[in-house]
């Protein structure tokens, strides 16, 4: 099962992300989680800070050479490296990578672990390549993970790039569940409402869900009750000293000292996961439709 945190900078995807993923790992099933926004914020939520060099990310031009021609194995549909394209689905002889076998997977070597949880960080821009490219070159690697990835009972989550970045890849089509980070505000209404015209016009609007962050009081409540439809509305995470605490001192984050109604919404975010988990086939005819889309 796939969930993407997506929203405007600022909103508490990265948080949200992190703490949904604490929350699965309760599960014992394998968690896959990956940090795909520019700014890289989950090591030191989750702890992670000191065990991950920059040389572990996913992007650098070197790992993303030899991540590809690991997936492309023995596939005689693709000659070159560069043919691996971010919207080509793995064919005979493609290498898949299986949630339930990381550790043995060309991923051991990028990602962090605590017990069942698996962390890879995508990357942030390199000295060396500013004025040359822009972070959506980064974001192709992570592309084909996500086309190569089995991850039948199991989860894979994102902190996504900010904004509606998404839109211009494939990453909208690859997961879920979009759970869209709302604070009740007009500003980010106006983001809620031109990520929900994206999703239409890109044929995922049935993925995108609304979570409302930072909510202090009743009137936030009302206010966002009034802008969001009920249908794609998940829950409300209420503003928390816990997390306050954690800003002040960079601690990892522990579920355990969470409010009792923000565990409550995790709770509601993973049954909101597991009731619309799609088959892969879905999945699939997605990216098939947008490779013949940009093939045209």
């Amino acid at each position: 099962m796939r969930i993407a945190f997506v929203g405007k900078g600022g909103s508490g995807k990265t948080t949200l992300s992190a703490l949904f993923s604490k929350h699965v790992a309760g599960t014992k099933k394998p968690v896959l989680v990956f940090d795909a926004d520019l700014n890289i914020h989950l090591p030191e939520l989750f702890g992670f800070k000191e065990s991950v060099s920059p040389d572990m990310y996913i992007s650098k031009l070197e790992t993303r050479a030899t991540i590809k021609k690991h997936l492309i194995g023995s596939n005689s549909n693709i000659k070159e490296i560069v043919d691996l394209g971010k919207t080509t689905l793995p064919s005979e002889g493609s290498n898949l990578i299986d949630i339930h076998n990381l550790d043995k997977s060309i991923l051991k070597d990028y990602s962090v672990k605590e017990d069942n949880l698996h962390l890879v960080v995508v990357g942030t821009y390199e000295d060396d390549r500013i004025g040359k490219s822009c972070y959506h070159g980064n974001l192709v690697i992570f592309e084909n993970i996500l086309n190569h990835l089995v991850d039948k009972d199991g989860y894979v989550v994102t902190d996504m790039v900010a904004g509606v970045d998404a839109f211009a890849n494939t990453l909208h089509a690859q997961f879920d569940v979009l759970a869209l980070i709302v604070e009740p505000t007009k500003r980010s209404i106006e983001v809620f409402e031109h990520y929900n015209h994206l999703a239409k016009e890109g044929g995922v609007h049935k993925n995108l869900f609304i979570i409302a962050n930072k909510i202090r009081n009743e009137s936030d409540k009302d206010f966002i009750l009034n802008h969001i439809p009920e249908r794609q509305f998940i829950g409300f995470f209420n503003e928390s000293e816990y997390l306050r605490e954690i800003e002040r001192t960079s601690s990892p984050l522990e579920i355990s000292k969470l409010e009792p109604e923000n565990i409550k919404l995790l709770n509601m975010i993973k049954d909101t996961l597991e009731v619309n988990a799609e088959d892969t086939e879905d999945r699939f005819d997605r990216i098939q439709r947008l490779h013949d889309r940009i093939a045209l």
